[in-house]
């Protein structure tokens, strides 16, 4: 097994061998995946918001679509992890 992070876009993975607890570590990916699940939800909803989107400033407005960017990289991301611990 593998542990991978994320700094700024790039992926980063560190073989752990038998180093880890295989099933804490799915325990605490998909508790994290759930949480970034629940934000994401959050800001699809603003986004999907007529009145926020046209009264928002357009700096806020990039912000948000860049967190929803960034929330569904780390839920890719977090997915793929989980799979990949659930196989070895």
């Amino acid at each position: 097994g593998a542990s991978s992070f994320m700094i700024g876009t790039t992926e980063f993975a560190v073989p752990l061998g038998n180093m880890i607890d295989v099933e804490a570590e799915i325990a605490r990916m998909e508790a994290e995946l759930k949480h970034k699940e629940g934000f994401l939800q959050g800001v699809m909803k603003k986004l999907s918001n007529e009145k926020f989107v046209n009264n928002a400033p357009a700096a806020v407005l990039e912000l948000e679509r860049k967190k929803q960017t960034d929330a569904e990289s780390i839920i890719n991301s977090l997915k793929e992890s989980i799979a990949a611990l659930k196989k070895s």
